[in-house]
């Protein structure tokens, strides 16, 4: 039995929902995520959790992946399935869907090792190669029939232009005829009822012969088929109806080729909405900031600084703990304090997790499965039934109490609240003892100041507020563990500019352990804001000795960087030097040949110098490696999803396969995939600071380098826009010594793809490209070779 819908509802679950939907392509994925539900088994949770996260990691290395070739074919499947037949832009769709299916679980296949719960979303996929090119060859791009799906077809067809053109021929001839130029209305040729046609003067009628078809609306033009044309027209008409049953048997042969394959059909397509679904989670994950808390065994909660994921604007995180030194959690303190918001939080982080979503709180967050979330929250008041508010919640409670366990999660909204103070905090603390007793894991608010005391008394039940600023008056939101909420009614009438004499006497009324009660929890308070500013500080001088270390290690990695930089700038400048002094000297050796061509010992000492060229130019190009202290990676340093520096590429990139056998890496640069050894790759920092400029010509490499990436995205600009955009970007691309780089100009019409690459022809940058592959786009990319 799963959690019940009106408690997710209460949770603003389905709301988290709809925005997982909107990541979604596929209808279908966008019903799954709508209905959505938590499981309760933990192998089914760690399972949705694994693939959410391999989604993470699949778009973080190929951030184009999607399914987008597929389209919604489920009707198309049920009408083949029902005898009917699928017409030609529905293939065309079904082709796609089977594609992109295809082309997908190819891909993970390649990669099931580093995503094994993707792989296994793809395991229904069966490819249908045949089926793909039996609609391709039958049916063109256009969603018609092709002229060659059969030699019948392709007969037809040329029959019909071949009688179409005798036909016009002979029309042709009749308008040109000088004795018919009076009776024409107009010189024209037109169709009516499939038959071709002439406007003929409805007075001439008698003079022409031939069969009227239609009259214009005054009467005075009529349409006459001209008598010669008849019999061609007859025949062009018989030739026509064969070749539209042949077009309709085709149809139905395919159609019967998807009927026979429907339960494979539906199954891939099927699969496909799923993989498309925790695509879907993987990016609301990033969208939220959200991370995978640490799923445990029990039913624990841990949440660090965990957000609401609808609250937009600046949220006061929440952190909290139930169920491991505490089962029970008594949250005492103003309204609007964010008491409610706090018990929201904790149930839908619990629901959104056990549905393989990602929570927006820190990587230390834990959290356990609960079977069943019960949550009282709101007004409960029914009008149908007449029940009060009190009893609403009553109803509530009492269904929450049969159905409780030790694996259960119950969050209560001012417990008891709705009847007699006295009554009902007695009626609370009962209530609360009762699901204690059962060992659920139970959060409630209230009011009732007595609360606190059975909190304090009551062995892993626990107290806890939400802080209030007597000075401004206002809540801060944040929830205090341990400390019960103080009341603020006396400060805040006090402030508000009620008199001494009133409040002395309002305290006359007040018994003397209440009074002490009060003082106790404000010197709880105290000191645990005290604890809270130690606490900060010691964090806040934390973080400075971290910071300060980070800044100590880049600066090392960056000056070794600006070492080697300036080395291998020093070794290209003494190159340039030998290569022009090598260029003078064999000019100078060819002068001393021609003169001194039968002089031996001369010739001896231009080999000589010679030879001492070369050994400058060996140790010249031994020194080119530069290599500096602590830089070497050693393989087991390498792991998945790690940023690196390619020192030759100049780039960053992910790594997406570890050492192989050659101490090779693929790595991933952009919507680059490039094999680089293990020598070319040192440790990446986060941030790095532009570079220093050496000299004006290789302080611009660098930072082009270090600045631009390796694709450049036209979607949305006119032709001309992406042209003078691409064109800059190649220059600066050029000069950052980038070699390859991605142009996404989208798929659409064609008309930017086009431009774009009739730009590139003859362009002095290019060496060569070509369209997308897989994986790199299709044909929505442009990949291009730079000089």
């Amino acid at each position: 039995m799963g959690i019940d819908d009106k408690v997710l509802h209460k949770l603003d679950f389905p709301k988290v929902l709809s925005s997982l939907a909107e990541y979604c392509i596929l209808p279908r994925a966008k019903e799954l995520a709508i209905g959505l539900k938590p499981y309760v088994d933990l192998e089914s949770v760690r399972l949705a959790l694994q693939q959410t996260e391999e989604g993470k990691n699949l778009l973080r290395g190929n951030p184009l992946f999607s399914v987008r070739g597929a389209k919604e074919i489920r009707p198309y499947i049920e009408r083949c399935l029902r005898g009917g037949v699928i017409h030609g832009e529905e293939l065309l769709e079904i082709r796609d869907t089977l594609r992109a299916g295809r082309k997908i679980k190819q891909l993970l296949q390649d990669l099931r090792e580093e995503f094994p719960g993707l792989w296994d979303i793809t395991l229904p996929i069966e490819p249908q190669k045949p089926l793909e090119d039996e609609i391709t060859r039958c049916i063109s791009e256009d969603g018609k029939v092709a002229d060659n799906a059969t030699p019948e077809l392709a007969d037809f067809r040329r029959a019909i232009n071949r009688l179409q053109n005798r036909i016009r021929e002979s029309l042709e001839a009749t308008l040109r005829n000088p004795s018919y130029q009076k009776i024409l209305q107009d010189p024209i040729i037109t169709q009516r009822s499939d038959r071709y046609v002439i406007p003929v003067k409805q007075e001439y009628r008698a003079s022409f012969p031939g069969i009227v078809h239609d009259q214009s609306a005054s009467g005075a033009t009529l349409f006459i088929e001209p008598m010669p044309v008849v019999h061609l027209g007859n025949e062009l008409r018989e030739v026509i109806l064969k070749e539209q049953r042949e077009v309709q048997r085709i149809l139905q042969m395919l159609s019967a080729q998807i009927e026979g394959r429907g339960d494979e059909i539906a199954d891939l397509h099927e699969a496909l909405a799923q993989l498309d679904l925790v695509i879907a989670k993987a990016h609301l994950s990033v969208s939220m900031n959200a991370g995978a808390p640490e799923l445990v065994a029990g039913q624990q909660i841990k949440l660090v600084q965990a957000r609401h994921p609808l609250i937009s604007g600046r949220v006061v995180p929440l952190s909290l703990e139930l169920g491991i030194e505490f089962d029970t959690l008594v949250i005492t303190g103003p309204n609007t304090g964010g008491k409610t918001v706090a018990l929201k939080v904790v149930g839908l982080m619990a629901a959104m997790n056990q549905s393989g979503l990602q929570i927006p709180a820190e990587s230390d967050s834990r959290l356990g499965v609960f079977t069943q979330i019960f949550a009282d929250i709101g007004d409960e008041q029914s009008v149908e039934q007449s029940l009060s508010t009190f009893s609403g919640h009553m109803k509530n409670i009492v269904e929450i109490i049969d159905r409780s366990d030790g694996r259960s999660l119950v969050l209560l909204d001012e417990v008891g609240a709705g009847t007699d103070p006295t009554e009902g905090a007695a009626l609370a603390m009962g209530i609360l003892a009762e699901l204690h007793e059962r060992g659920c894991r139970t959060v409630s608010t209230t009011h009732y100041g007595a609360l606190k005391t059975f909190a304090y008394e009551t062995p892993r039940v626990k107290n806890a507020s939400v802080e209030f600023d007597t000075e401004t008056l206002r809540p801060t939101y944040r929830l205090l563990i341990g400390i019960p909420g103080k009341s603020n009614a006396f400060t805040i009438a006090g402030r508000l500019g009620l008199s001494e004499e009133v409040l002395e006497k309002a305290n006359t009324f007040v018994t003397e352990r209440e009074m002490q009660v009060a003082d106790l929890i404000e010197n709880l308070g105290e000191t645990h804001r005290e604890i809270e500013i130690e606490k900060q500080k010691a964090e806040t001088g934390r973080q400075a000795v971290e910071k300060q270390t980070k800044a100590l290690e880049e600066k090392s990695i960056r000056l070794d960087e600006e070492l080697e930089i300036l080395v291998a700038l020093a070794k290209d400048e003494a190159s340039e030097i030998i290569r022009e002094a090598k260029r003078e000297a064999e000019a100078i050796i060819d002068e001393l040949k021609a003169a001194l061509r039968k002089d031996n010992k001369q010739q001896q000492d231009i080999e000589k110098a010679r030879q001492g060229f070369r050994k400058i130019s060996a140790k010249l190009d031994q020194g080119r490696q530069v290599k500096r202290s602590g830089s070497e990676l050693s393989a087991d340093q390498i792991m998945l999803g790690q940023t690196v520096y390619m020192t030759k590429l100049r780039q960053k990139g992910q790594v997406i396969k570890v050492p192989n056998s050659n101490d090779e890496v693929l790595i991933q640069a952009g919507i680059m995939k490039v094999m680089v050894p293990l020598s070319e790759l040192k440790l990446a920092q986060e941030e790095k600071k532009a570079m220093p400029r050496y000299s004006r010509q290789m302080g611009i490499g660098v930072r082009k380098a270090e600045e631009i990436r390796s694709e450049i995205d036209l979607r949305g600009m006119l032709v001309e826009e992406g042209r003078e955009a691409l064109d800059k970007y190649m220059d600066d691309a050029v000069l950052g010594g980038i070699g390859l780089i991605y142009v996404i100009h989208g798929k659409g019409t064609g008309a930017m793809r086009t431009g774009i690459q009739e730009f590139l022809k003859g362009h002095p940058h290019v060496r060569s490209f070509r369209l997308g592959e897989y994986g790199e786009g299709d044909s929505g990319v442009t990949v291009v070779e730079l000089k």
